[in-house]
């Protein structure tokens, strides 16, 4: 397609090789999201994809480096749900094996080993310890006997390993842990990710083989035909409420925890909260090692992990539903925060671990929360519930990708797509297609620290924050190259200002606000905006420090 053009309420039409519209300066050059926006109302799409966190971004890569002509949309930012409020792991989930998932294990375990060849800096082993105490269970033998069975189902590949740990050598590692009574630690390696960039890295791969790749398109609804079967989606562009169509051979729900909304029927998920606190590592030291722990409350398994100069602490897993309607599923636009029981619950797991440190409110730096999308009907108790995934096909050439987690976010790309080709083929589409390439592909943003210090002049290679590592240029790469289109998208999910700073940001995001203005050609009015939206979401995850720490009893 030739020409820029412009959505607006009635549709496509040509632009003027500049414009001026709600939130942009006059006479600033129209930008890539025109062009992209025009593509996605004028084509027609083999696949069009609803839904841009983990599941959503793994099934565009897939689809788009096999040939197929793919749309990815999402209401908000890619990753902006709970794809980017995860423990940050990539794992099998040694506590799967008590619930006996072994093939869950397996299947995390070996897209584990997939991700650390294609991503090594998105997958970097790191040691966990997970203390034992006597009287209580698991005691280290069958610590041992887990670990042993977790890294066979690995095939013992790297970073398959573990040692153990007495009580005196685990003092010198965590002299701060709770020792009455500690037997000693069983050890093992798992990996650390970013969550959010490891979405971003694949929605970057999917556009570049070719997809068209937008945030903050949200889907109003389904176009179908006459016999019921889709043809796309109505969309509404979130920034200037233009309204288009995107036609579509099939389309895909990927829409996370907000499935049961989107698709309506009978209910597929037991979505649950999941809370984490970040503090610092002065206060909470890690020494570049993962804690296991069990909280006193409950016996759940919950991390201490680190975080740099930060230490995140996680996490909790309670069935979720909203507040003024809790018979509802949950939807876009829900407050998805951290309540005061839910810090209460981890800081008395804390002290509990860490006696000595007796640690409170002011401790916690901030916090964040998503919903898991977990399949009902499986398991008692939340964490019972297996983090399986589902692929429903209809014959209204609908595909309904639900449940899941962030480490199986290939294989569940790769299993969607083989399912499209099948219904496509059926359909009519005779052109060849390629076969996944996604367990060798590399992601592409290995080198995103050298291309961020090309552009770091004197001014944007100062930090952001003077006892963070993060730099100007971050957030001017962020909006020329991320596709972050607010502010939150590049404090909060690009570089995590949001997460570790201590005052979380507010003192930097006027700066940050004219850095990505200049790149976006925001006019005052959207800057303005854009700061408040900042800041309201800051109080949103301050909340809790209105409430109180235990609920009713």
């Amino acid at each position: 397609m030739t020409g820029s053009h412009r959505v607006d309420g009635a549709g496509l039409r040509p632009a003027e090789s500049s414009r001026e519209g709600p939130g942009t300066r006059p006479g600033f050059p129209v930008d890539a999201r025109e062009a992209l926006l025009a593509r996605l109302a004028a084509e027609s799409f083999d696949v069009l994809v609803i839904g841009g966190g983990a599941t959503g971004a793994g099934i565009a890569r897939d689809a788009a480096l096999r040939g197929l002509s793919v749309a990815l949309i999402d209401a908000g930012d890619f990753a902006g749900q709970t794809s980017s409020h995860s423990s940050k792991l990539i794992h099998g989930g040694l506590r799967y094996l008590q619930y006996g998932d072994l093939s869950l294990v397996f299947e995390g375990l070996r897209e584990r080993r997939h991700l650390m060849s294609t991503a090594p800096h998105l997958c970097r082993p790191i040691e966990f310890v997970f203390p034992a105490y006597q009287g209580e269970s698991p005691g280290l033998a069958a610590l041992g006997a887990g670990v042993g069975l977790y890294n066979a189902l690995a095939l013992w590949r790297p970073p398959a390993t573990g040692r153990r740990l007495p009580a005196h050598q685990l003092y010198e590692l965590a002299p701060h842990l709770r020792t009455a009574g500690l037997a000693g630690a069983q050890a093992y390696v798992d990996c650390q990710t970013d969550d959010a960039r490891l979405v971003l890295e694949n929605v970057l791969d999917a556009s570049a083989a070719g997809a068209a790749c937008a945030s903050y398109v949200a889907a109003a609804g389904l176009l179908r035909d006459r016999q019921g079967r889709a043809l796309g989606a109505r969309a509404v562009d979130a920034e200037t409420g233009a309204r288009f169509e995107i036609r579509a051979r099939v389309v895909v729900s990927a829409t996370g925890p907000f499935t049961d909304a989107f698709v309506g029927g009978p209910r597929r998920l037991r979505p649950t909260l999941g809370v984490h606190l970040v503090l610092d590592a002065a206060r909470v030291p890690h020494g570049g090692r993962a804690l296991v722990l069990r909280t006193p409350q409950d016996n759940r398994l919950f991390f201490v992990l680190p975080a740099g100069p930060r230490t995140i602490v996680g996490t909790t897993d309670t069935d979720f539903a909203p507040d003024e309607d809790p018979e509802r599923p949950p939807r876009v636009g829900d407050e998805i925060r951290a309540h005061g029981p839910d810090v209460g619950y981890l800081l008395e797991a804390l002290n509990h671990a860490f006696p000595s440190l007796k640690l409170g409110p002011a401790d916690v730096i901030s916090t964040f929360a998503g919903l898991r999308p977990l399949l009902s009907g499986r398991g008692q108790t939340p964490s019972e519930t297996s983090r399986e995934h589902t692929i429903s096909a209809g014959v209204d050439r609908t595909v309904v990708v639900a449940g899941g987690k962030l480490t199986t976010l290939r294989r569940m790309g790769e299993e969607t797509v083989d399912r499209l080709v099948e219904m496509l083929r059926n359909a009519g589409l005779e052109r060849p297609l390629r076969a996944c390439t996604t367990t060798a592909r590399p992601l592409p943003g290995a080198d995103r620290r050298e291309r961020i210090l090309s552009l770091a002049g004197a001014d944007l290679a100062a930090p952001i924050d003077p006892a963070l590592p993060y730099l100007w240029a971050e957030i001017v790469y962020a909006a020329r190259a991320e596709q972050a289109r607010r502010l939150t998208d590049a404090l909060i999910r690009r570089v995590p200002i949001f997460r570790d700073a201590a005052d979380q940001g507010l003192s930097a995001a006027a700066r940050a606000a004219d850095l990505m203005g200049g790149e976006l050609g925001w006019s005052p009015a959207r800057r303005d905006q854009e700061l408040s939206l900042y800041r309201q979401a800051v109080a949103v995850s301050r909340r809790w420090t209105a409430e109180p720490l235990r609920g009713p009893s």
